[in-house]
């Protein structure tokens, strides 16, 4: 497993930004024409496209610092989503009843964001996000619907907490604001626009599933 660098892709600099989720789907087409599909795992898995337009020394000092400490596509880093860092509504404030928290073992649980809404077409359920890497701060947790105030801690580096005593039948929820876990996909191809502007365009970061 690579390693990774807990800090934040540089967002507070002028950029553009595409991403889009996709899931892990094999597909077999027949002479007939039909087609055979399976789902490998439930997870959504982002990509992001950036754009950025700095000055030299400030692309030097942020954008390609972090690329070069992660060797490039070796190391994870986290990545803020402006439309999607709560599990509170993609934006909100968290609450400690966003999501009914999958337990691990006792007394151990796994902080998760779910999407899409309506009836799900797999036993498995809808879709839903395990969210590895929960902001400093956020994490709010609660048994049976009563926010706890102690007896919670929270591994920033898995987005596992423990609540303590371990509940039995009580249902845990927890929200949070999130990162991503993800990687550069690509090189970094810098344009000089003038004497001391540069573009560096079309900068794919994939997530990581299992940082």
């Amino acid at each position: 497993m690579a390693e990774f660098l807990d800090e934040r892709l540089p967002v507070d600099v002028r950029m553009g930004a595409s991403y889009a989720d996709d899931y892990a789907v094999e597909i077999t087409t027949t002479a007939g024409g039909a087609e055979y599909r399976r789902l490998i795992h439930g997870f959504p898995a982002r990509r992001f496209t950036i754009n950025y337009t700095l000055l030299r020394d400030d692309l030097a000092a942020r954008v390609l610092a972090l690329y070069h400490r992660a060797y490039g596509k070796f190391a994870g880093f986290r990545v803020r989503c402006a439309d999607d860092f709560s599990t509170n509504a993609h934006i909100g404030t968290p609450t400690s009843t966003d999501w009914v928290l999958p337990k691990i073992c006792s007394g151990v649980y796994q902080l998760i964001k779910g999407y899409g809404n309506g009836a799900a077409p797999l036993a498995i359920g809808l879709p839903f996000r395990k969210l590895t890497k929960p902001v400093s701060g956020t994490v709010v947790v609660s048994r049976n619907d009563v926010t706890l105030s102690s007896g919670v801690s929270v591994d920033y580096a898995t987005g596992r907490v423990t609540v303590t005593p371990a509940p039995t039948t009580e249902v845990i929820k927890g929200g949070c604001e999130f990162d991503l876990p993800c990687r550069f996909n690509s090189s970094i191809e810098i344009t000089a626009l003038s004497k001391s502007m540069r573009d560096c365009g079309a900068i794919d970061i994939i997530e990581l599933l299992q940082p």
